[in-house]
């Protein structure tokens, strides 16, 4: 029976630290007795001393005994994982535990603790990187840990000058991996290193900058490595310019990679694109005067080859090289830079323009079996062109202004060309960000070419589903108008006639869902950005395709129900996402400013209602979001006074209104958007314009001049004075009143 004095309080007391530590030296941390028989079981160790804090040892209890006790434990457990760093007779698997838990220790221990020991602990570290006889994944645990010291030690500023000794001493062992190693493990682990110093002593590497930027771009050239380690050296490249963190340095680095890229696209892109391509890309980049460099990195700007594999690694060096300036775009830099933006976008526009079509002028010159090659690389070439057009506009911001025509006009050829999925994906998503970026600026040029792609993404739900539409569904997109009666059409060409699907049954195939995601996703974003434009020509068309897409997509039952859903080949996750996009864009259709009363209120209602009685599902979260949103809508909280007739021109107006005159009132402004306007469908009709300005003009006549008799129509002299503070449905109103 344990005594008191061993008895644990809960799982939070001090006292179960110290034998937590204890226990773990004793069944789990091996040594010379103690086997290491399992990797899977350092995560439980890890797991252990995060989740617990462990190693934490605070400097003031209530119980001085058991900081002694923890500090004991703590001492001892340092002292085993020194212990097998050190011991040369340890098996790797021992080592290689030894240096990741040493790792896990820089992190977790006090700062004290920490302080009086990292000299020591770097030194047992980097002795397992300089040799030649450890084992790579010893080599590859050392990096990371040490990484893990630097990346501490650089949040205390008190030992600045002690960090960047330390850090300078690991800069030549990294470049012996970064030259000598063939391992991606090791290049991987000293990439991993080499950013934690220059993210956190980038003086460091001040002296060494031309060499480890030779190592990486040498590394990126051969094309050897996976995709994910090219990533790593392509971020790393990025990096380089904070090292010495002034202006010139980012805008050479900028060049240079420009400069490549341009020289082996010239290479590539040959006979199929203007041979002027080059030297537009040279008179952006060269300052007029210079000379452009024959090579940089070592690299030949220009070379003959027809060699496939050199010119599909030129390729892999052209998209990571690419990857590296919107590292470069997005990243943080010490001082203000000019970007050159021009020269950026004429890259990506130049890489965008080649479909592997060949002009007749060229066509002589490309054999088919290069054009195959080169159409079957287009479409990573491309993705990576409008990842960096994506790093522009984030980190150009306001500086893009006067591009943005350029780039306008850029994305609206592109969404005619561009059929690929995942490139249409990428498309949508850019002009979110420009909607987003721009604001109302920017919807005026691009609201037609987003409404219309997205007709033609959308457009195959309408087909697939929608063969069948009987008078239900379509009364549901039927616009609802008060003074006019339209009978109800059953044919699917009179739908996409008013909806204005303006699509080539040609091109009616199936189109991934997450491309019509990506389409409800732009349109969501138009609407909230620009749905308060004078845009008759797009707006309707994007109101009815966005009630008839979500009656489409839920008409058949939720997702969460077992029946079966719209599009039985795409997954139920897949299917709800879109349930979900298609209400959110309807959802901002039906709140985005218009002139007009929203004409589909009311089965956007019931679908949110319906969608509601869901549980447990994000379509039901959203559903109710919706209707609180839209209950402004339905139960305006504070009506204006302009329609509340004032008592002496009541009588005048009142035979305009049925008897009951409290409920016709609720209902004309149950839209606080639509007061006094004509709910036809189309805004304020001519006449009421007309109207409107000859009232303005008149206005002035209206008054009596002085020293005339003010009571020959005490009534429409009080009206034209109250009228300046009514609302435009008032004016309209009371002037046809009076008429009458």
């Amino acid at each position: 029976m344990a005594t008191s004095g061993t008895v644990i309080k809960d799982m939070y007391d001090v006292g179960l630290k110290p034998r937590m530590i204890r226990t773990l030296l004793k069944e789990d941390v091996p040594d010379d007795k103690i086997p290491f028989d399992s990797p899977s079981k350092l995560s439980r160790i890890i797991s252990c001393i995060q989740s617990h804090k462990l190693l934490s040892e605070p400097s003031i209890t209530d119980n001085n005994k058991q900081i002694e006790r923890w500090k004991s434990s703590v001492d001892d457990w340092i002292t085993r994982l020194l212990s097998l760093i050190s011991n040369t007779t340890s098996t790797p698997d021992k080592c290689w535990a030894g240096v990741c838990l040493l790792g896990v220790t820089c992190q977790e221990c006090n700062a004290d603790r920490f302080l009086r020991s990292y000299a020591a602990w770097f030194d047992k570290m980097l002795t397992h990187i300089q040799s030649r006889g450890d084992s790579q994944f010893v080599k590859v645990a050392a990096c990371a840990s040490i990484s893990d010291l630097i990346t501490r030690l650089a949040g205390f500023p008190n030992v600045k000058k002690e960090g960047v000794s330390l850090a300078g001493k690991v800069i030549q062992p990294v470049l012996k991996l970064l030259n000598e190693d063939s391992s991606e493990a090791v290049l991987e682990g000293a990439i991993h290193l080499l950013c934690s110093i220059i993210a956190s002593f980038p003086n460091t590497l001040q002296r060494h900058h031309e060499s480890v930027e030779a190592a990486i771009t040498s590394r990126i050239f051969s094309g050897k490595f996976s995709v994910n380690l090219m990533k790593k050296l392509a971020h790393c490249l990025a990096l380089l310019p904070r090292s010495k963190g002034d202006e010139d340095s980012w805008i050479s680095a900028m060049r240079k990679v420009l400069l490549l890229v341009n020289g082996y696209l010239t290479e590539i892109f040959t006979g199929l694109e203007e041979e002027t391509k080059w030297d537009e890309a040279v008179r952006l980049l060269v300052p007029p005067g210079e000379v452009p460099p024959p090579s940089l990195w070592g690299q030949k700007l220009l070379e003959d080859t027809s060699d496939k594999e050199r010119k599909r690694s030129k390729l892999c060096s052209i998209s990571m090289l690419m990857l590296s300036c919107c590292e470069m775009l997005t990243n943080s830099y010490p001082v203000q830079v000019s970007v050159p933006v021009r020269s950026l976008l004429a890259l990506i526009e130049r890489v965008l323009m080649v479909d592997g079509s060949l002009p007749p002028t060229t066509s002589s010159l490309v054999i088919l079996a290069e054009q195959e090659f080169i159409c079957s690389e287009l479409p990573v070439l491309h993705s990576y062109a409008l990842e960096l057009l994506t790093s522009v506009i984030k980190g150009i911001r306001s500086q893009l202004l006067p591009h943005a025509a350029y780039i306008v006009r850029l994305v609206k050829e592109y969404f005619k060309r561009c059929e690929l999925p995942e490139l249409r994906i990428k498309v949508y998503s850019i002009t979110k960000l420009l909607l987003m970026s721009m604001g109302i600026g920017i919807a005026i040029y691009l609201a037609q070419e987003v409404v219309n792609s997205s007709i033609h993404d959308l457009n195959p739900i309408l087909d697939g589903a929608s063969l069948h539409a009987n008078a239900k569904s379509e009364i549901l997109v039927q616009p609802f108008h008060r003074k006019r009666k339209h009978g109800v059409a059953g044919s699917l060409e009179q739908l996409h006639e008013r909806i204005g699907l303006e699509v080539e049954t040609s091109k009616n195939c199936p189109t991934a869902i997450s491309v019509k995601i990506a389409a409800l996703g732009a349109l969501e974003t138009l609407l909230t950005v620009g749905g308060g434009l004078r845009s008759e020509s797009w707006r309707s068309k994007a109101d009815n395709l966005l009630i008839t897409i979500a009656t489409e997509s839920c008409k058949e039952g939720w997702v969460s129900d077992e029946r079966k859903t719209f599009l039985p080949n795409e997954s139920t996750q897949a299917c709800s996402d879109l349930q979900l996009a298609a209400l959110r864009a309807l959802l901002a259709s039906l709140l985005s400013p218009s002139r007009v009363r929203p004409p589909h209120l009311a089965p956007a209602l019931e679908l949110f209602r319906e969608g509601r009685q869901e549980i447990g599902t994000k379509v039901s979260e959203f559903c109710a979001y919706a209707l609180l949103a839209l209950d402004v809508l339905i139960h305006p909280r504070a009506l204006p006074l302009a329609d509340f007739p004032s008592a002496s021109s009541f009588n005048e107006v009142n035979h305009r209104f049925p008897e009951n005159n409290t409920y016709s009132v609720a209902q004309k402004h149950s839209n606080p958007f639509s007061s006094g306007m004509q709910d036809t469908g189309r805004g304020l009709s001519d006449s009421d314009d007309d109207l409107y300005k000859s009232w303005l003009d008149s206005s002035k006549e209206t008054e009596a001049p002085a020293g005339k008799n003010m009571t020959e129509k005490p009534s429409e002299t009080l009206r034209v004075q109250q009228g300046r503070k009514y609302s435009l449905g008032w004016f309209i109103r009371c002037k046809k009143s009076l008429e009458k």
